[in-house]
């Protein structure tokens, strides 16, 4: 179907530049990025990803069986480890080498897995100079992160509106132009989808319920440009719960949603 083109509309934060992103309608949906500031999207998913610690670039959690990198924690999986997510490491490289080229070794990795089988393996190597460089580089690409992580984010919404009915893409469209209304219910739905996915990954529901950023918005009863980031929070907060209430009981996911919730909270908070 022929894309509807629309105007591109910057948002303001006092002195700073966002953008505009808007729903074609009776096509797909559509977003434009005429003038943003990568530089602020990054310092606000990098505070919600790392709380502004450098050291949180190369990561490896305890409860996790895969190291995050980055601002936005992208995922690198070791070979041999079955997840229900997808990695994005190797697409952020990618795209962030053709404006930062990678440290050379990570370039030549053949095939592109991490070098550490295990997180024991990770702690080891914390200061040498694979892991030293990555966070050099990564430190150095901020704004270009935040770029994938919008472009990602274009990509995945247009690939999966045609599998939308007429209604649902008619109440998306809705909710989507009423929190582009200010920059932080744009900001909200790009860390959202960082933070838990758009929505289209079939593995990443239970029973056939999901938590990604399509799902939020659908919850959403159609808001006004007053209620429409407190809205976007309270369903966001909603389907996670409903994630952590159908979670197998052997995950004990109910030990993150405070956190996640306070993450929500701040979309809230920023100026």
């Amino acid at each position: 179907m022929k894309r509807l083109l629309k105007n591109f509309i910057p948002l303001l934060s006092g002195s700073i530049a966002l953008f505009w992103l808007t729903a074609a309608q009776s096509a797909d949906l559509q977003l434009s990025n005429q003038r943003i500031d990568y530089q602020w999207v990054a310092k606000q998913i990098e505070q919600n990803e790392t709380g502004g610690d450098a050291k949180y670039l190369t990561y490896w959690s305890r409860n996790e069986p895969f190291p995050s990198f980055g601002i936005g924690h992208f995922i690198w999986i070791p070979k041999g480890v079955m997840v229900p997510f997808e990695q994005t490491f190797p697409q952020m490289v990618a795209f962030v080498s053709a404006r930062q080229p990678a440290p050379e070794w990570l370039q030549e990795l053949t095939p592109f897995e991490p070098p550490w089988p295990n997180r024991s393996a990770f702690d080891q190597a914390w200061s040498k100079p694979r892991l030293t460089q990555l966070r050099q580089w990564l430190a150095a690409s901020k704004s270009e992160q935040a770029e994938f992580i919008f472009q990602r984010l274009v990509s995945e919404l247009d690939r999966l509106w045609s599998t939308l009915t007429s209604a649902q893409q008619q109440h998306l469209s809705y909710n989507v132009n009423q929190l582009t209304q200010t920059p932080q219910g744009v900001f909200a739905m790009i860390d959202y989808a960082n933070f838990k996915g758009i929505g289209h990954n079939a593995k990443e529901r239970y029973l056939g319920e999901g938590w990604g950023l399509v799902d939020v918005l659908l919850a959403m009863p159609e808001a006004t440009e007053a209620t429409a980031l407190p809205d976007f929070v309270t369903s966001a907060k909603m389907r996670l719960r409903l994630r952590v209430k159908l979670s197998p009981l052997d995950n004990n996911e109910k030990r993150w949603l405070p956190g996640w919730e306070k993450r929500l909270n701040r979309y809230l908070t920023l100026s």
